[in-house]
């Protein structure tokens, strides 16, 4: 990259940094001052990464992601992530706790659209994402967003619920929801 690449990059994240509150935290327990540390050390590629690992929905905004998707894409890193997360500060956050059976086939962390028993036979649709693996292998189980096609239909399901996972039109997995946090107004 350019000189001048390198000092925009920097500017925007630090204007992606401006908008993580005091006392906010990432997954590995980081915060601001760690950011700013590694931008006072032009570590960049990582200052992404833990800015990208902050929870906390109800402060980021689809613009806090654009920053860092566009940041990504300057970089010329993949800005998937950032985009999924910037949907979520939209349209909600549903997480649930994934086990697939041993009889189902493999599933990629991203890209997948599978179908989803919400009760009783009603299936919908929702695109998913792994978190932590690159692909969960069957018989085993993770942490998956996922991302309705119909939101509307998932909207009674609450922390505890379970919805059975689909390949092929079978059941193969089940999912308990984790964490459910609605659309902003």
């Amino acid at each position: 990259m350019f000189q001048e690449d390198l000092e925009e990059v920097e500017e925007v994240l630090g204007l992606a940094l401006a908008q993580v509150p005091p006392g906010a935290r990432s997954e590995a327990d980081l915060t601001r001052l760690d950011i700013e540390e590694y931008l006072d050390h032009a570590e960049w590629e990582l200052a992404l990464d833990v800015l990208g690992d902050f929870e906390g929905i109800t402060w980021q905004t689809a613009r806090y992601w654009d920053l860092l998707a566009g940041v990504a894409v300057r970089m010329d890193l993949d800005p998937a992530w950032f985009d999924w997360r910037r949907g979520e500060s939209i349209h909600g956050l549903l997480r649930a706790e994934l086990r697939l059976d041993v009889a189902a086939e493999a599933v990629a962390a991203q890209g997948t659209l599978p179908a989803w028993d919400l009760s009783g036979g009603e299936r919908r649709v929702a695109a998913m994402w792994v978190e932590s693996k690159p692909v969960l292998e069957p018989g085993l189980r993770a942490t998956v967003r996922l991302r309705p096609l119909m939101p509307s239909a998932w909207t009674h399901l609450i922390r505890g619920d379970q919805i059975t996972y689909q390949q092929g039109g079978e059941p193969r997995g089940t999912a308990k929801i984790v964490e459910k946090v609605p659309p902003r107004p």
